[in-house]
């Protein structure tokens, strides 16, 4: 396209270039938006047009996704602490632009060489709210989704491959990392907050042969800032926000990149937190608003370069808190229910992380080791129809130890290896109460410690003109020992066992014209067993079983078409998978959890994803995501039977939006963004207990985002229709066979922010 980009600041000319190409692009650093610029017109892609703009600055531009751009400095080994904005330098090699990179492939594989379904969200999809953690991820992509218990208590899906919708010993589907470092491995989403995070990376399938157990649907990896050892530079952001039918609620964060040592030692410093205004009544015991959500977070980065190696250590502190549960009951006024008794909830997170890199040209050395401190207590209201209060309490107290090196090389044109190592200690400790209020009585609760070692590769080699075979394998052992707890010795049980997997995976990537990439892929991902506490048991008898590993493959084809000079693109994935021996956590009729193993399943996916662009300040984007998931070979036992539908995934979902951006005067913008998301119906879980729909509604969203400068005014709309729906037919598994639970969207909501950048 024609661009007129004017002389003067950068950041005015990076406005100008944004209006007039509809893409974002955002310079966190003040210094580099004041450097003076020359100005260009001509004729180049979005890409190219940039790039003329930046020649011969000290910055770079960093592609986060195909229609956003982060502008960083472009640093020497040891440059000077800028304090204020740099001269102009006349000379110097051409900005590398880069491309869209997949850092979650372990080797940087661009986008446009990927075989796989992938997407990255980042920029301003971001920086508009930096409050709502995963939410604000499933809310983007039609194909991943989540449980809706409440904010730390929720499950996460991808692509269909979902075991169940209560919380258990079983290990999550969805792995979900920090950078290089394991956030959980058998327990919910911790929901981190995305402050000053750069991106959000989705892996869609298995991928067990870069990742292990635990990764059958997918990855989901957040990706924060990193540590700047030559800059001063910081940003506070504040929200407040209204609820019909609630309390009010507020946020606030604050960012701060610190060097030490001029461009050796830099630390980089995050908190946050935020107070969610509850919005549903508990009549029976005549209180308003009672599910109050609290959140406080804390991350810190130290980044040490003595030479040629990077040393980065760091560490995460967030605690959520939920004053009860997030529910209502059908048959009641809206957004009400009946309980005796408050059921509070609290996920306190601990994760310290040491990762040591070094790069030699196109081969980079990696070795990431995490500790992660993950506590998660639930309550219940166990009380019988006119009786006694009754309570039940559930702690999960979780030590995750896990190291990773690896060693990689990046190729031209997509080509390139990986080999590497990992190990990995989970040890979840569940303990259970039960009784009167004041005095519960512990039960019986069960411990699972799982050590893993595992040694894996891959590579990809050219097959010929534009034709690229990427194949891998990952041998995994495994030793798993589970035994009971709180009960007498001569009752204890023990289960320890052995498991030695092997995973292939295989793909094929053709790119037959530029701008098209047409891909095959297979790929296996299992999770290994454990023990978890019987069906029907609470204090006595053989109250504890055994249940099996699981092990999903998965067969996709699908392409990508995104030419330079077109002003739209699309991509579509047809996706099979077989899933043997799911392992689902349940709830028995008694309300009590257990986990066991439900059968054989299968899994027909489709997707398809395209944006298309008008005008330079018109961008539309569509999503579809259609899913057929089915117990072909049930374990009767539990209540299942063949056809029956794997729980919590929609059978069609969509999602449309709209972004608008405008340059008003100097380096003054407006942005305005639109979506809707449609959720399918859904069941609860499978057998005829749990048969219960969620689902069939309509979520809707708009944002006004006014930036000047270093400052910005946002006002974000939410649920504009006020719709009740129901997200998730749970809320207390000792009322959910009354069928009358149900998760309302949070109603009409108006959030006002105000940021700045220093």
């Amino acid at each position: 396209m024609r661009f007129e980009l004017p002389a003067g600041s950068l950041g005015a000319a990076l406005v100008a270039l944004g209006t007039q190409a509809g893409i974002g692009i955002g310079v966190s650093d003040p210094a580099l938006a004041a450097l003076p610029v020359r100005g260009w017109s001509g004729s180049a892609t979005a890409a190219g047009a940039l790039g003329h703009l930046l020649q011969g600055l000290p910055a770079r531009a960093i592609a986060i996704d195909g229609q956003t751009w982060r502008i960083v400095p472009r640093a020497p080994p040891r440059p000077a602490l800028r304090r204020a904005a740099p001269t102009l330098t006349d000379t110097g090699p051409a900005p590398d632009l880069g491309e869209i990179i997949i850092t979650a492939s372990k080797r940087e594989t661009p986008l446009d060489t990927y075989p796989g379904t992938a997407f990255v969200i980042g920029g301003a999809a971001l920086d508009a709210n930096p409050h709502g953690g995963s939410d604000r991820v499933v809310a983007a992509l039609p194909a991943l989704s989540s449980t809706h218990l409440g904010p730390g208590r929720n499950k996460l899906f991808i692509r269909g491959v979902a075991d169940s919708s209560f919380n258990g010993p079983t290990q999550a589907t969805v792995g979900q990392y920090l950078g290089d470092v394991r956030l959980t491995y058998s327990a919910p989403d911790p929901n981190l907050e995305l402050v000053d995070v750069s991106a959000v990376e989705v892996l869609e399938g298995p991928q067990g042969t870069l990742y292990g157990a635990g990764s059958i649907g997918g990855i989901l990896r957040i990706v924060p800032e990193p540590v700047q050892l030559d800059t001063i530079a910081g940003s506070l952001a504040v929200g407040a926000a209204t609820t019909a039918h609630g309390d009010p609620s507020g946020d606030g964060s604050a960012v701060l990149n610190l060097p030490l040592v001029n461009g050796v030692l830099g630390i980089r410093a995050v908190a946050y937190g935020a107070i969610d205004g509850g919005y549903i009544d508990d009549l029976e015991r005549g209180r308003r608003n009672v599910n109050r959500n609290t959140t406080r977070g804390a991350r810190l980065a130290v980044r040490y370069e003595p030479g040629e190696w990077t040393i980065d250590a760091g560490g995460v502190v967030q605690d959520i808190n939920s004053e009860d549960g997030q529910y209502a009951e059908r048959g009641l006024p809206r957004l009400t229910r009946r309980t005796a008794l408050a059921q509070p909830f609290d996920n306190d997170y601990r994760l310290g992380q040491f990762v040591i890199s070094r790069s030699w040209g196109k081969t980079k050395l990696v070795s990431a080791s995490g500790i992660v401190d993950h506590d998660v207590t639930a309550s219940y209201d166990f009380t019988p129809t006119g009786g006694p209060l009754t309570i039940f309490t559930q702690d999960n107290r979780i030590l995750l130890l896990s190291n990773e090196t690896r060693l990689s090389h990046t190729g031209s044109d997509g080509q390139g290896w990986l080999i590497g190592a990992s190990f990995i200690r989970n040890d979840e400790r569940l303990t259970r109460n039960l009784g009167p209020v004041e005095a519960p009585v512990r039960i019986i609760g069960v411990r699972n410690i799982v050590n893993e070692g595992a040694a894996y590769g891959e590579g990809t080699v050219g097959l010929g003109h534009r034709l690229l075979l990427t194949v891998g394998g990952r041998v995994s052992y495994d030793r798993l020992v589970g035994k009971t707890l709180d009960r007498i010795a001569d009752n204890d049980f023990e289960s320890g066992r052995t498991e030695l997997r092997f995973l292939p995976s295989a793909a094929l990537a053709w790119r037959p014209l530029d701008g098209l990439l047409v891909f095959a892929r297979y790929q296996q991902g299992f999770r290994p067993g454990g023990v978890s506490v019987a069906t029907g048991g609470v204090t006595g008898g053989n109250e504890v079983q055994r249940f099996l590993a699981d092990r999903i493959q998965t067969a996709e084809t699908g392409l990508r078409y995104d030419p330079d000079d077109r002003n739209w693109n699309l991509a579509a994935t047809l996706s099979y998978a077989r899933w043997r021996s799911i392992q689902a956590d349940l709830v028995d009729t008694s309300g009590l959890p257990y986990s066991t193993n439900i059968g054989t399943g299968r899994i027909f996916g489709l997707e398809l994803h395209g944006s298309w662009q008008p005008v330079p300040s018109l961008r539309l984007e569509a999503a579809l995501f259609s899913n057929d998931t089915r117990l072909v070979s049930p374990d009767t036992s539990n209540g299942a039977a063949p056809g029956d539908q794997l729980p919590n995934i929609a059978e069609l979902g969509s999602r449309a939006a709209v972004h608008w951006t405008r340059a008003l005067s100097g380096d003054t913008k407006l942005l305005v963004d639109a979506s809707a998301r449609y959720v399918g119906r859904s069941r609860l879980g499978v057998g005829p207990t749990l048969d219960i729909p969620q689902g069939r509604y309509l979520d809707t969203a708009a944002s006004l985002r006014l930036e000047r400068g270093r400052y910005g005014v946002s006002l974000l709309a939410t649920n504009l229709f006020d719709t009740a729906g129901n997200r998730f037919a749970f809320g207390d598994p000792f009322g959910v066979t009354s069928r009358l639970q149900e998760t309302p969207l949070q109603p009409r909501t108006f959030r006002l922010g105000l940021d700045a950048r220093f």
